[in-house]
């Protein structure tokens, strides 16, 4: 038995961390079956942008309709140039998921024996990043809208109590902390960013984040080898499915031992993000140093 195996076998309160990144969280789903079929049983569950639709089923406890809570929503029609004069977007994103989430979920967030889920949200006026428990919500559809909001794919973020928030991602895509504060001794932590690419994505400001010596004993991250070579808005099932066996054999290595070529697959060259990061930091060292040269500014007038 390998040891990461045997840390989750003999902890009590496990925790599933789901991070985000679109299409490609598919990846999750073939982690939460082989997870399952190990006998790893989460006692809450995390999730960010569109990992928190993998977190609420699992916390549902539907995770053996996983695979069809995603078949589902891909053979929905994702544009409607008519969606323009409802939710100013020609893609039905909001629409489908509502849709999904009622026929998959319901109110089994709500139920006594749905596990814990806390879904990671920024508040967009301020950019300050909460975890929102989904069973406190009335409708915890909404707090999942809100967390994947990003346009121009998702155009009205839901009111939630009294304020709007958008995708949990930019101030927190690995959320694992918060599973100790909740008695968890254990975190299965989901990422799709790849182990060449260098550390966790965590946030905008923490981009190749290193779990602390505190807690690295406790986190199990499973998570591809390299960039994955699908794209963010990926909808055939073919190419999904691809992703969800990837993901089911990465944990296979991660907590079995094995070794499966097949994980060696990556994408050419650096992420789109990475290059917008890359960018951004230039534009912002660029204006610092012509800040520094300019010198201190004058006072103002009282």
């Amino acid at each position: 038995m390998t040891e990461p195996l045997e840390r989750l076998r003999t902890a009590e309160k496990i925790a599933f961390v789901f991070s985000g990144g679109s299409s490609r969280c598919a990846f999750q789903v073939g982690v939460v079956e082989r997870l399952s079929a190990l006998g790893i049983r989460p006692a809450m569950c995390i999730g960010v942008s569109a990992g928190a639709w993998n977190a609420a089923i699992v916390a549902a406890r539907v995770e053996h309709r996983i695979r069809f809570f995603w078949k589902s929503f891909m053979r929905m029609p994702d544009l409607d140039l008519r969606n323009l004069f409802i939710e100013h977007s020609p893609w039905r994103y909001a629409e489908m998921h509502r849709r999904n989430f009622a026929r998959f979920v319901g109110d089994r967030l709500h139920a006594p024996d749905a596990l814990p889920c806390l879904v990671s949200l920024t508040r967009l006026h301020d950019r300050k990043g909460f975890l929102v428990t989904a069973s406190e919500v009335e409708r915890p559809v909404d707090l999942l809208l809100a967390a994947n909001y990003l346009p121009p794919f998702y155009t009205r973020t839901p009111l939630l109590a009294g304020e709007r928030f958008g995708d949990g991602g930019v101030t927190d895509n690995a959320p694992y902390e918060a599973a100790f504060e909740h008695g968890c001794d254990a975190v299965v932590l989901v990422s799709l960013k790849g182990e060449s690419e260098g550390g966790i994505y965590k946030s905008t400001r923490d981009v190749d984040h290193v779990i602390p010596a505190a807690f690295r004993d406790r986190v199990v991250v499973i998570r591809p080898r390299h960039r994955v070579p699908y794209g963010f808005l990926e909808r055939r099932w073919e190419k999904l499915v691809e992703l969800m066996t990837l993901g089911d054999l990465r944990t296979r290595e991660v907590l079995l031992g094995e070794r499966h070529p097949e994980t060696d697959v990556r994408a050419a060259g650096d992420s789109p993000s990475v290059r917008l990061l890359r960018l951004w930091r230039r534009v912002r060292g660029g204006r610092g140093s012509a800040e520094a040269a300019r010198g201190p500014a004058e006072p103002a007038p009282p």
